[in-house]
C-alpha cells in the first residue's frame, strides 16, 4: 500500500509541474506543499530512494535559479533541517529579493526556528510588497499560535495517545489527506469517516502497519447505517478522533454518536478546540486558518455533563480536546440536543486568548506528566 502511495504521490507531482507550466503557479505551489509534507512521512519510514526521485522531479521542473531554491527550500522545511531551509532561501532572494513567495517562506522558516521577531518583520515586509496575499493573514495567525502554544503540534500529541493507550480500535471522523489516520499502531483496527476523503485515491499517507478501513459516507450517515461494534469488531471502541466538519452542532453530534459505542475508560480527542483568535472561530469561513466553532463543545460538556473528564491540550495550531469518563447509557446531550445548539449558538468567542484559555479548560500539565494524572485507568 505505501509503494501505492509512493506511485500516485509521483503522479501528483508530474500533475503539479504541468500545472506549473501553463502558468497555474498558486495550485501547483500548493501541489508541492502538499507533495513534500508526505515524502517527509515516508523518508521517516525508510523510504528515502523513492522520496529523493519524486524530489527530482519538482527541482529539475523549475524555470529559474530562484524557483529551484524555493522548491529546495520547502523540502527542507518539511524535513525539518530549518537552518539549511533558510540558507536556500536567502540565496534565492540575493536573486528576486523582492519576490512575495520567497518572503513568505522565509516568515515560515523563521516561526519554525523560534525567531519570532524575524517572523513579525518579514510579514510586514511581505504585507507592503503584496497586500493582498492570504498567505500573510494566516501566517500572522499560526505565528501567534506558536507564540501562545509552543511546544509539540497536534499530530505529536495523537501519537502519544496511541502510544499511551495502544488501543485495539481507533475511529476517525474527518481524515484530511490520511496523516493523523496513518498514526495508528500495528495492534489497531483503524476506521476513517470521511464523505469527500474516504476513499484512498484521495489520501497521501497510510499507516505503515496496514491500511485502516475507509468508509466515504458523512459521520450521521455512517451512524445511520452501521453498527460501529460490527465494524471494528468489538464492543466498545479505546480512542477516537473528531475532526469533521468544524461546526460546534455536528462535533457535538459526533460525540453524542460515539459515546454510545464507549467504555467510561475510551478517550474521544476533538480537535481545534482552541482558536487562536474569534476570526478564525467564524462559523462561516473567512480566513485560510480556520478552525469554525468547535470550541464551543467543551464549555458545553463541561456544563450538561460534569461526570466527564475534560480537559484542552494547548498544541499548535489550534488546541486538543481530551474527553473520557464516559458514559455510553447517558442520554442527557441527545435528549437535550435541540436546546443545546440553540444556547451555545448564541455565545461569543472571548476576544483574549487569556479568556479562551479558560472557557477551554486548557491544561498547564506537562506532556510527561500528562497520561499519569489525566488518563488513570485507561487502556495501556
Amino acid at each position: 500500500m505505501i509503494n501505492y502511495m509512493l506511485a500516485k504521490l509521483e503522479a501528483q507531482m508530474r500533475q503539479s509541474i504541468a500545472l506549473q507550466k501553463e502558468g497555474n503557479l498558486p495550485v501547483a505551489l500548493g501541489g508541492y506543499e502538499l507533495i513534500f509534507e508526505a515524502l517527509h512521512f515516508y523518508e521517516v519510514l525508510g523510504y528515502s530512494l523513492q522520496i529523493k526521485n519524486i524530489q527530482r522531479l519538482a527541482l529539475a521542473a523549475q524555470p529559474t535559479q530562484e524557483m529551484t531554491l524555493y522548491c529546495h527550500g520547502l523540502i527542507l522545511l518539511y524535513r525539518r533541517h530549518y537552518a539549511s531551509a533558510a540558507e536556500a532561501v536567502k540565496a534565492a532572494l540575493l536573486l528576486t529579493p523582492e519576490n512575495p513567495l520567497l518572503h513568505l517562506l522565509m516568515a515560515r522558516i523563521h516561526t519554525a526556528l523560534g525567531a519570532y521577531s524575524d517572523a513579525h518583520a518579514t510579514y510586514e515586509l511581505l504585507q507592503e510588497l503584496d497586500p493582498t496575499s492570504s498567505g500573510t493573514s494566516d501566517g500572522f495567525f499560526m505565528l501567534a499560535a506558536e507564540q501562545e502554544m509552543p511546544g509539540d503540534d497536534y499530530y505529536i500529541w495523537l501519537q502519544r495517545f496511541h502510544d499511551w493507550l495502544k488501543p485495539a480500535s481507533y475511529i476517525e471522523i474527518g481524515l484530511g489527506h490520511g496523516r493523523s489516520l496513518a498514526l495508528a499502531g500495528h495492534e489497531t483496527r483503524a476506521v476513517g469517516i470521511d464523505p469527500y476523503q474516504g476513499m484512498w485515491e484521495r489520501l497521501n499517507y497510510v499507516c505503515p502497519h496496514g491500511p485502516a478501513t475507509l468508509f466515504p459516507l458523512t459521520s450521521d450517515d455512517f451512524f445511520a447505517s452501521h453498527d460501529l461494534r460490527e465494524v471494528i469488531g468489538r464492543e466498545t471502541f479505546d480512542l477516537a478522533f473528531i475532526d469533521g466538519l468544524h461546526l460546534f452542532e455536528q462535533a457535538l453530534k459526533d460525540f453524542i454518536n460515539l459515546e454510545r459505542y464507549a467504555r467510561k475508560d475510551s478517550v474521544i480527542l476533538i480537535h481545534d478546540c482552541l482558536p487562536i483568535a474569534p476570526i478564525v472561530a467564524k462559523r462561516a469561513r473567512c480566513t485560510g486558518f480556520w478552525t469554525g466553532d468547535v470550541w464551543r463543545i467543551i464549555p458545553c460538556l463541561k456544563t450538561f455533563r460534569p461526570d466527564l473528564q475534560i480537559v484542552t491540550i494547548p498544541t499548535k495550531p489550534s488546541g486538543l480536546g481530551m474527553v473520557t469518563n464516559l458514559d455510553a447509557a447517558s442520554t442527557v446531550l441527545a435528549d437535550n440536543y435541540d436546546e443545546i445548539v440553540r444556547y451555545y449558538l448564541s455565545l461569543n468567542c472571548p476576544e483574549s486568548f487569556a479568556k479562551q484559555r479558560v472557557v477551554c479548560s486548557v491544561s498547564t500539565v506537562d506532556p510527561e506528566d500528562f497520561a499519569a494524572i489525566f488518563l488513570v485507568g485507561t487502556k495501556g
